[in-house]
């Protein structure tokens, strides 16, 4: 008897949390033991013929995966990069598509030019959380890494459209670069038109819901994680580009919800979106590890040596090609971008050469790549399963090799963190809390109330002493710093005390659980704000 589907997808999301937790506990790359750990499940007799509808496939994980990116991106750091930004998440992905596509097809002749150029397509995308998995060991200039996060971001799009375009041609049986460029222009406009619809309608909604008193998180956070399928099937459903519709939607809805968002909203969605892209990002690279094995059979009679040759080719083309664009467009771009910041200073060749080190691939590579088709018009597609092989070798590779070369080579060049972030954040905080202090100190002349006017001389010495800690220099602070981490350790105390005698009450049936569960998220949410406020 079969295991059913259920079964399967229960055992994978148990898998998922099982080596996330693995990979906190000994600083370990996430998506590389998911890899891993999908190639291992894929022997069991439960998960051999474990498959999912390629077009349900792309069409369930890419869109959540791709709007959350443009959600959380930073928008100012993403404007003030603009220019290496495009040069890499437009102009190197084109390169991409068309380098590794002729040499792909060069090396393999039995793959179609179009094919060739698919696989091209695929690889072209960087991805933020295997980035992410990787910079965590280093501490990286706050803007190479933005500039990495943005690209990842535009070249996710300008990949998977060039993916469908690819695709388009090898049911045509043919590619013609003229009209391309021509459909390109015009389905990315017109996905750019779409999201910004889908957007704005969304944002509209959720005004008049809150409007109407209607701002109930579960309802308007169940909207935001629609709005990404709202997009997609739009888009589509127009023929123009879904993706580009989602990325669009993503980061306007992004900016809507930073500004009109409430604060327990504002924390309510970012959790969801949170442990959502933390499933979905999960499933992608265990579906693969699944995969491999099966299209590592299928292609079995290809001599394995020659397999990890083809695999060790495409990397070092994809490699090279990023190494030969970002060098000279890295100074095109800065020379452009100084026209607007005359105090930008020229990134060090070490930080240039990182930048074209830390290509990395991830899940989307990996959800288009398994989004092939198996046939097109009753035939089968031609070099399938060596396109998945080569894609998730590829993969492995651009994963590898950052994980055991980056903390040398950023010793080598001396680049290091130039700690701007913590500056701004400096910056921000002195400026919020100045600005409740004196709205304070206007309201406590103008109260007549004693004991509102107490409450809030409170209040101002608790802002008076924040401000001390963070105008002054360290050791000139470090008495007012440990009264404050003294008060908030007492305040912590007392909240898990106040939960102790909840939970008494509740063991003595004096209080019922759903009253329980009503003071503790109280509690919970003031622990929360207190926690982090300890945080370094």
């Amino acid at each position: 008897m079969g295991v059913s589907t259920v079964t399967i997808t229960v055992w994978l999301l148990f898998f998922v949390v099982l080596v996330s937790a693995i990979s906190k506990r000994w600083e370990l790359p996430q998506p590389l033991l998911l890899l891993v750990t999908g190639i291992s499940l894929s022997f069991s007799p439960a998960f051999k013929n474990f498959h999912l509808d390629s077009v349900t496939f792309f069409a369930l994980f890419i869109p959540p995966l791709l709007f959350v990116e443009g959600w959380r991106i930073p928008k100012r750091e993403l404007f003030r990069n603009r220019y290496s930004v495009i040069f890499l998440g437009f102009g190197l992905v084109f390169a991409t598509v068309a380098a590794v596509g002729y040499a792909v097809h060069w090396l393999i002749p039995t793959i179609p030019l179009a094919a060739a150029f698919a696989l091209g397509a695929v690889i072209s995308p960087t991805d933020t959380v295997s980035l992410s998995s990787v910079l965590d060991r280093v501490a990286l200039p706050k803007r190479l890494i933005y500039i990495l996060g943005g690209e990842s971001l535009i070249n996710d799009a300008a990949g998977l459209v060039s993916f469908k375009f690819a695709l388009a041609a090898v049911a045509m049986g043919g590619f013609s670069w003229p009209n391309a460029a021509k459909s390109f222009l015009w389905i990315a406009l017109g996905g750019i038109i779409v999201g910004l619809a889908i957007s704005y309608n969304v944002q509209w909604l959720k005004r008049v819901l809150t409007g109407n008193g209607i701002e109930d998180p579960t309802i308007q956070t169940s909207i935001s994680l629609i709005t990404p399928y709202f997009a997609y099937m739009a888009g589509e459903a127009l023929s123009v580009s879904g993706i580009l519709a989602v990325v669009t939607a993503g980061l306007l809805s992004g900016t809507y919800d930073a500004r009109d968002l409430s604060g327990s909203l504002r924390i309510y969605a970012s959790n969801v979106w949170y442990m959502l892209t933390f499933v979905l990002e999960g499933f992608v690279f265990l579906m693969l590890g699944l995969q491999l094995t099966r299209v590592f059979s299928d292609i079995s009679s290809i001599d394995p040596l020659r397999l990890a040759g083809y695999g060790l080719f495409v990397f070092l083309a994809a490699l090279l090609i990023r190494m030969l664009w970002i060098f000279p467009f890295s100074r095109i771009s800065w020379f452009l971008n100084r026209l607007h910041d005359r105090n930008l200073t020229l990134p060090s060749w070490g930080s240039v050469f990182l930048a074209g080190w830390l290509g990395v691939r991830g899940a989307v590579t990996l959800a288009a790549a398994l989004s092939i088709p198996v046939s097109l018009h009753g035939q089968p597609f031609p070099g399938r399963d060596l396109i998945i092989f080569l894609s998730g070798t590829v993969i492995l590779f651009s994963m590898v090799t950052p994980i055991l070369t980056l903390r040398p080579l950023t010793r080598w060049f001396a680049v290091a963190d130039d700690r701007t972030e913590e500056t701004e954040e400096r910056m921000a905080r002195i400026e919020a809390n100045k600005g409740a202090k004196d709205y304070l100190e206007n309201m406590v002349k103008k109260e007549n109330s004693s004991i509102r006017k107490e409450i809030i001389s409170r209040l101002l010495v608790e802002y008076e002493l924040r401000l001390t800690e963070l105008e002054e220099e360290k050791s000139g602070a470090e008495n007012v710093r440990k009264m404050l981490e003294e008060d908030e350790g007492i305040r912590l105390g007392a909240i898990a005390q106040e939960k102790t005698v909840l939970h008494q009450l509740r063991s003595a049936r004096k209080i019922d659980d759903q009253t329980l569960r009503k003071i503790l998220l109280d509690l919970d949410f003031v622990e929360a704000s207190l926690s982090r406020q300890r945080k370094p």
